[in-house]
């Protein structure tokens, strides 16, 4: 995705999986199945740490 519609799109898809996975850990740990509890929880961090790589190269480019 290229210039700044991209981004926003790029970043928002990261946050919404954020979010879902999220819910999905709660979810999935409060109904007992640690298993899908354990996937959601790595896709929740997997997406935590692209945010904030994109972050950081937001901010590396403005410098």
């Amino acid at each position: 995705m290229e210039g700044r519609n991209g981004v926003l799109m790029e970043t928002g898809a990261y946050w919404l999986l954020y979010v879902v996975s999220v819910c999905g850990t709660l979810m999935h740990w409060r109904l007992g199945n640690e298993v899908l509890a354990a996937i959601c929880g790595a896709a929740a961090v997997l997406a935590a740490l692209r945010i904030a790589a994109r972050h950081r190269d937001d901010l590396a480019a403005h410098r």
